[in-house]
């Protein structure tokens, strides 16, 4: 993997932590990219999922630095950036990083997003569309969760205890493994690392705080989804783990395995496209939620692609 700077920015009250990838050649122009196209120089900035830090985008971003500035930004109470005690809903995350972002002196940024971190970009891009000048939700959760079926405040808010469930790095690791056996491998182990601390008897916690995850999902299930996308007026890109609904396919009545939660993903995103004013779906049925970690070059490759259209 290329090795990205690691610093820090105080943005207002907050200091967060980031990863930084400079392009590593300029591009020259060519018959299929006019010398006059400036979106070759468009950032790149890229929030992680729940639970991750900014290394989960280690892999795409060493793809994306050939020709784009790339940022990652550890989110509050994530990674190396500070944990207060408050602050974890989803307005205040988008504000930390557009203050991230005016820290680094950056303008208007193509703006990426993964899974929670997709619906942190999606409130940002609504709140200051004049800054985004391309939004990308990957694998996005695009319907509040009091909308999936069979989901209750309770069962979605209840926090995990991670000392109780990791009890060594390996105890973490294994269904991890198990899960992506297909493309495992030991970048991805070293980027998973990021996401916990060892203690010292051996035992292992992720660096977002129980209590704080908690406090995220109930910013989730408050909030309400649907009205931001009539908001945005930039290019849309939704990356689902999902394949294109059918005609008369319906929300499934149940989430309960992994196939009824990839429908579900599908017919959710399918719904949100036709509120979007200029939206574009790439279907990726049979992928997992990581599609960073599976799918790295090519979904480097869609950015790119997507950004210079």
């Amino acid at each position: 993997m290329i090795k990205p700077r690691s610093a820090f920015i105080d943005a207002d009250a907050i200091r967060l932590h980031y990863l930084e990838w400079e392009p590593e050649h300029i591009q020259v122009a060519t018959p299929d990219w006019p010398a006059d196209q400036d979106s070759d120089n468009m950032p790149i900035v890229m929030l992680h999922g729940l639970s991750a830090t900014a290394d989960t985008w280690r892999l795409v971003a060493e793809h994306l630095c050939q020709q784009h500035h790339v940022i990652a930004f550890d989110q509050r109470g994530h990674g190396q950036s500070d944990k207060p005690d408050s602050g974890y809903d989803l307005v205040t995350f988008a504000e930390d990083a557009i203050r991230g972002m005016a820290a680094l002196g950056l303008g208007q940024v193509a703006l990426v997003g993964h899974g929670w971190g997709a619906r942190v970009a999606l409130v940002l891009a609504a709140r200051h569309p004049a800054l985004i000048s391309h939004l990308i939700l990957v694998d996005c959760p695009h319907v509040e969760p009091r909308h999936w079926p069979g989901m209750t405040r309770e069962r979605f808010t209840r926090a995990r205890s991670p000392k109780e469930l990791y009890a060594s790095r390996e105890t973490f690791l294994q269904p991890l493994r198990q899960e992506m056996n297909t493309f495992w491998r030991p970048e991805v182990e070293e980027i998973f690392l990021t996401y916990i601390q060892e203690l010292p008897d051996g035992r292992v916690e992720e660096l977002l705080q129980p209590e704080h995850q908690r406090e995220i999902r109930e910013s989730l299930w408050d909030d309400r989804a649907l009205p931001y996308y009539s908001k945005i007026t930039c290019p849309v890109l939704l990356i689902p783990a999902a394949a294109q609904p059918q005609p008369g396919d319906e929300l499934p009545e149940r989430l309960e395995n992994a196939d009824e939660f990839a429908a579900a993903k599908g017919y959710m995103a399918a719904q949100v496209a036709r509120a979007i004013h200029c939206c574009t779906v790439l279907w990726m049925p049979d992928t997992a939620h990581d599609i960073q970690l599976q799918h790295p070059q090519m979904l480097a490759n869609v950015i790119i692609d997507f950004v210079r259209a």
